[in-house]
């Protein structure tokens, strides 16, 4: 399973910089239990930790702050 950089974990709604996925695919099912679409990694972690699965991080990538692209601008009549 992977989670995008722009969104938020399902479980803390903290927003989730990092993109990552878990090997064996069989831990992120057995974490989840089809409960969240998207975990933080320390979110899964604790779940994995609970739950007594044993698993690895895959394919991380992360976002920095800096990297963001700027807001677009809105062009609104003032009032």
């Amino acid at each position: 399973m992977v989670t995008f950089h722009t969104d938020t974990c399902d479980k803390c709604k903290r927003r989730n910089p990092v993109a990552y996925r878990v090997e064996p695919a069989d831990a992120w099912k057995l974490v989840v239990l089809n409960r969240w679409k998207k975990l933080c990694p320390v979110c899964f972690d604790q779940l994995a930790e609970a739950a007594g699965v044993r698993y690895s991080f895959a394919d991380v990538e992360a976002m920095s702050w800096s990297d963001k692209p700027a807001p677009p601008k809105k062009y609104g009549r003032r009032r």
